[in-house]
């Protein structure tokens, strides 16, 4: 046990520690109720241009990997724990023989990279046998909210990023939405959800109107 915590609170494992920390907080809370933990989502996200090319990176190599079909949360958090898994062995058998040194840290940051990487693929065989079940939750959820009415939840909205926020059964949802170029939308606007775009996960809105 002493060399368990011993490997996991120094680097290159440490990295992936502070991450598995996190996760582990934040489905702690989540099963608290105190966030959403996102299970209705796909990891197919849409990422605005806007948020950086880093992002847009790593969304691209969950495609390519086949990171999709489940939440983007659940793929985040199986990564994240199959690259502590990794490290941690390489660390303890593969690093013990070198000395605290520039080298030490060279080569751990070459093997934290190396883990990124190899655990993708590890991911994807995990992921695999999800896929099923929250295809026919998500395709259930998308159909049954076309008709419903939302408040816009961002600055604005146009016709490639933009969210709102519904309620449904108690639960509060935050979804992504577009809009036609002509329709002027701000946040606490009230808009109807009148199509779904499977391609990029996100709501056709229109104005709310009582008339």
């Amino acid at each position: 046990m002493e060399s368990l915590f011993q490997v996991a609170s120094t680097f290159p494992t440490l990295t992936f520690s502070i991450f598995l920390g996190i996760v582990v907080v934040y489905w702690i809370v989540g099963l608290l109720g105190v966030v959403d933990l996102d299970l209705g989502g796909d990891a197919d996200v849409d990422i605005d241009a806007d948020v950086g090319n880093s992002a847009g990176a790593l969304t691209g190599l969950f495609l390519t990997f086949g990171l999709t079909g489940v939440p983007f949360t659940l793929v985040i958090s199986i990564v994240i724990l199959i690259c502590w898994l990794i490290s941690f062995y390489a660390q303890f058998y593969l690093l013990g023989w070198l000395t605290d040194g520039w080298l030490f840290y060279v080569v751990g940051v070459v093997v934290n990279c190396l883990t990124f990487f190899i655990s993708l693929p590890i991911a994807a065989i995990f992921i695999k046998p999800l896929k099923g079940m929250f295809k026919s939750v998500e395709a259930t959820t998308n159909q049954g909210l076309v008709g419903r009415d939302a408040v816009i939840a961002t600055g604005s909205v146009s016709a490639s990023f933009g969210q709102a926020k519904l309620f449904n059964d108690g639960a509060e949802l935050l979804l992504d939405v577009r809009c036609s170029p002509e329709v002027e939308l701000k946040q606490g606007d009230k808009v109807l959800l009148i199509e779904y775009q499977q391609e990029n996960h996100a709501y056709i809105v229109a104005p709310f109107s009582l008339n």
